[in-house]
């Protein structure tokens, strides 16, 4: 049996009704973040990744697996709070979320995005400015 996100989860029992899986360890559920991410093609909110995973990992241990692959650089933390993999963040527009929730990890998003926001005066700020300049860019490549 296969998951949404594609990789294979052991089958412990099986009938016409009902099939029941293992639950992947932290390996294997890092392995199913990254999976989703890839698939998507573009950074994801919390949200999704809850959606994804729902019943395979409780919000905890997908917390504990994202901050690991955050402070191993695998993951990066946008300044939008979704998250992407390691280069998405130099062509990635910020969505406008409603409600910013605070870094998991606070030292790594303050190391790369802190100077933006503290020339622009805040996150949202920084995140107006970011999204206008990688609007304005993508709008110069589709003119030439």
């Amino acid at each position: 049996m296969v998951s949404k996100s594609g990789d294979e989860l052991k089958i412990i029992y099986e009938d016409d009704d009902i099939v029941v899986m293992q639950a992947p360890d932290d390996k294997g559920l890092e392995n199913l973040v990254l999976n989703i991410i890839r698939r998507k093609g573009r950074p994801v909110t919390w949200r999704e990744l809850r959606r994804e995973l729902s019943g395979l990992a409780g919000e905890d241990r997908l917390r504990k697996v994202l901050i690991s692959l955050i402070d191993r650089d695998v993951v990066i933390e946008m300044i939008d709070g979704t998250y992407g993999l390691k280069g998405m963040e130099s062509t990635y527009v910020p969505l406008r979320i409603k409600k910013r929730v605070r870094p998991l990890v606070p030292s790594k998003f303050r190391a790369r995005w802190g100077p933006l926001i503290s020339s622009k005066g805040s996150i949202a700020a920084a995140i107006q400015a970011l999204k206008a300049a990688r609007e304005g860019k993508k709008q110069e490549v589709g003119l030439t």
